[in-house]
């Protein structure tokens, strides 16, 4: 990932009846997004400073390619929730497209505010499907689990997970990034929707609360998405 480390179905079938309409309980799948569509999936600045209560959160260019920090984390399991768009984790999945967007308050390597954003689309929602399934089982095995990095011998934020809640379609979890004053209460989000995985990552200055936004930023993407 540029700039900083931290700084993340099936096609539509309409059954017809015998008459010509829709047949009585038939239900209608998400239709496949578009690789066209990703770039406008991504929420704007505006968005996420009303999401994440900034003024001033600063895009990065969007990226279409993922990062590979395996040698840094060789955990597969934790990996892939320390990291946004990881391609040791998604290249056994057959994952097609992605873009990716940090966006940073202020946008310095000691920012107060961040967000990673991706939207990754699979050629079928089985696909997909399967990579989320495969990450629920990973993101199972990080919970409650400390991550401590060097970097060319110096110690990076050490990293803090929390409880994984999961439903069908979505994994968040609360991770804390300890480094002094510039300790910051992150979550990290991977939902699923149609043919697509979000990839989310949200952090804030220290809160007493619990962050949500990576959530709240996975739910408002899937909101753009087309009908």
């Amino acid at each position: 990932m540029k700039g900083s480390l931290f700084g993340a179905l099936a096609v539509s079938v309409v059954l017809a009846g015998c008459g010509g309409g829709a047949a009585s309980g038939a239900s209608q799948a998400p239709k496949l997004v578009p690789d066209s569509a990703l770039t406008g999936l991504l929420l704007s600045a505006d968005d996420l400073n009303a999401i994440m209560g900034t003024s001033g959160m600063t895009p990065h260019p969007p990226v279409s390619q993922m990062g590979d920090h395996r040698n840094l984390l060789p955990n597969l399991n934790c990996l892939g929730v320390w990291q946004v768009n990881e391609a040791p984790i998604y290249e056994s999945s057959h994952w097609k497209s992605v873009r990716q967007q940090m966006f940073r308050a202020p946008d310095t390597d000691k920012w107060d505010s961040l967000v990673v954003q991706s939207v990754v689309s699979y050629r079928t929602t089985d696909g997909a499907r399967q990579f989320f399934t495969e990450s629920t089982d990973r993101w199972s095995k990080c919970a409650n689990h400390n991550v401590n990095i060097q970097l060319n011998g110096q110690a990076l934020p050490a990293w803090r997970s929390g409880d994984l809640t999961k439903t069908d379609n979505q994994l968040a979890m609360p991770y804390s990034r300890s480094s002094g004053d510039q300790t910051r209460s992150c979550q990290r989000a991977l939902a699923l929707t149609a043919n697509l995985i979000l990839d989310i990552q949200a952090c804030k200055p220290q809160q007493q609360s619990a962050v949500t936004q990576a959530v709240d930023i996975a739910d408002k993407i899937e909101s753009k998405l087309p009908k």
